[in-house]
């Protein structure tokens, strides 16, 4: 018998939201925690992706897919109640300028808000005056910045440029992710960390939130 894992993993890749919904809700009333949904959400994400790199799937096939994960993750967090009963530490974050694209760093708003960080989503096209300032207002742990497009790359140099001109670079670790930019440009810009993916993402945060503690 096929497992409830399989079948969310299995029911994303197929681009069957109702497969997904109900195993996903099956797992979490089962009591798995839900950051082991997410990482089997994101699995069937990796499924999706191959098969758009394979010319099977096309751009509205991964856009469905995306919507079908943001539904699971909305589902999951509304099921968890326990899961924000501890705070972990304040996260600022936003798509730098110029980048429209928003839906990896919405999940990743979602998932750091179901694990216990106070959230502040600035949103898409951020300049890096307004992260500056947003930093100096809401005194965040942690400030990641996203971006999908070629260029963007540059916008998040400009962004920790402003930070470090403004002499609060001290006060904050700062997280790059996306498509423009690989670990290696990331750490060579003046980044703290680079997160691959969502779940790197929420992993690097409860990383450096506890290093701080320490």
């Amino acid at each position: 018998m096929v497992s409830d894992m399989e079948k969310l993993v299995d029911g994303l890749a197929q681009l069957n939201r109702n497969a997904v919904l109900e195993s996903a809700e099956a797992l979490s009333r089962a009591g798995m925690p839900s950051e082991d949904i997410f990482s089997l959400l994101h699995r069937g994400m990796e499924h999706v992706n191959n098969s758009c790199a394979a010319g099977e799937y096309f751009i509205s096939d991964l856009i469905m897919a995306n919507n079908i994960y943001r539904d699971a993750v909305d589902k999951i967090t509304q099921m968890d109640s326990t899961a924000v009963a501890d705070y972990f530490g304040k996260v600022l974050l936003g798509t730098v300028a110029g980048d429209i694209h928003d839906l990896g760093k919405n999940l990743i708003s979602i998932i750091l808000h179901n694990s216990g960080f106070e959230v502040v989503d600035l949103g898409s096209s951020i300049s890096p005056e307004r992260f500056c300032s947003a930093v100096m207002t809401h005194a965040p742990h942690l400030l990641v910045l996203s971006g999908s497009i070629s260029g963007s790359e540059i916008m998040m140099a400009r962004t920790i440029e402003a930070i470090e001109d403004a002499g609060i670079r001290s006060c904050v670790r700062i997280i790059l992710g996306g498509n423009c930019i690989d670990e290696h440009q990331a750490l060579l810009i003046g980044a703290d960390g680079y997160s691959r993916d969502v779940l790197d993402c929420v992993r690097l945060c409860r990383r450096f939130v506890q290093e701080g503690a320490e």
